[in-house]
């Protein structure tokens, strides 16, 4: 199989995976940077502004901008943290942990959907690319941080 073909195949059937009708029942008027944002907070059920702004891989000014929206949109709030006063922490309000624990049972869903056609061997398989796609991708963004890293470095000569 070429590239074209698999580019093909994955445009071909695009719709299928990520716009499915099961999807259209909830509310997602928000970028994908805002998706990953909630269910980071959901996970580890209070992030300060800085994790945030660090595991979303933006600036403060960016991740502050991010969390105003899901804010207004009543989605998370600010609280100050319980731990340290001085920081400020976004939770999930009632209304995005409703909407996480929708997007979690769509997603169980199609997971038991998929583990229910797959022999064994066939699941072993699927976890083995997915983990080797992964890593693909994490070796290419570590391999351009390195570069970006190594440009940045300059030698002046000091007489």
């Amino acid at each position: 199989m070429d590239v074209n073909n698999l580019y093909d195949i994955i445009l071909d059937h695009a719709k299928t995976f990520f716009y499915p009708e099961e999807w259209l029942e909830l509310d997602l008027n928000f970028s994908k940077t805002e998706l990953m944002a909630l269910l980071l907070v959901e996970r580890k059920r209070e992030l300060s502004m800085s994790q945030l702004a660090e595991a979303i891989n933006m600036p403060m000014s960016t991740a502050t901008g991010i969390a105003d929206r899901m804010v207004r949109s009543g989605l998370l709030k600010r609280e100050r943290s319980e731990l340290d006063r001085r920081v400020v922490v976004v939770r999930l309000t009632d209304e995005g942990n409703q909407l996480i624990v929708q997007m979690k049972e769509l997603v169980t869903n199609y997971i038991s959907k998929i583990e229910a056609e797959l022999t064994d061997e066939e699941k072993q398989l699927l976890i083995k690319v997915f983990f080797k796609v992964v890593n693909i991708f994490k070796n290419k963004q570590h391999k351009a941080d390195k570069q970006e890293t190594t440009a940045k470095i300059q030698k002046i000569e000091i007489d």
